[in-house]
């Protein structure tokens, strides 16, 4: 039978990595609360600014961090759910040793998965710009 949802992994791998998804999103938004967000390293002269650049309350300052919050995350999960999912290809498995998140079984690949964009500093991101020209 073919696979319903994508041809490159079962529907059961799939669906548990959506269901792990959906948990920490669950999970994310559960375990935020004013208590941790105070408990948390904030950066008060930042949200001072926020406040009285952007014509906001403290708290709106405070709802609009503890979203930021629970959006960094959300998609610190999106990235596992990325490797799960590849994981699950036939002939691939995730890592479990730092320096890749995916590995070819008979180790021929080896891959730092990104959700958007590579992450680089600032100067990095110059000397690369200058490397292509």
């Amino acid at each position: 039978m073919a696979n319903k949802y994508v041809n490159f992994i079962s529907d059961e791998h799939f669906l548990e990595c959506i269901e792990n998804l959906h948990n920490s999103y669950i999970k994310a938004k559960e375990g935020i609360s004013q208590k941790k967000f105070y408990s948390n390293k904030i950066d008060t002269v930042k949200l001072t600014f926020d406040a009285k650049f952007n014509n906001l309350t403290e708290e709106a300052v405070i709802k609009n961090e503890i979203m930021r919050q629970i959006d960094k995350s959300i998609n610190n999960s999106i990235g596992i759910f990325h490797e799960q999912i590849l994981g699950g290809v036939k002939g691939y498995e995730m890592g479990s040793l730092s320096g890749y998140y995916i590995k070819a079984t008979d180790d021929t690949l080896f891959a730092d998965i990104k959700n958007k964009h590579n992450t680089m500093n600032s100067s990095a991101a110059s000397n690369s710009e200058n490397s292509f020209f």
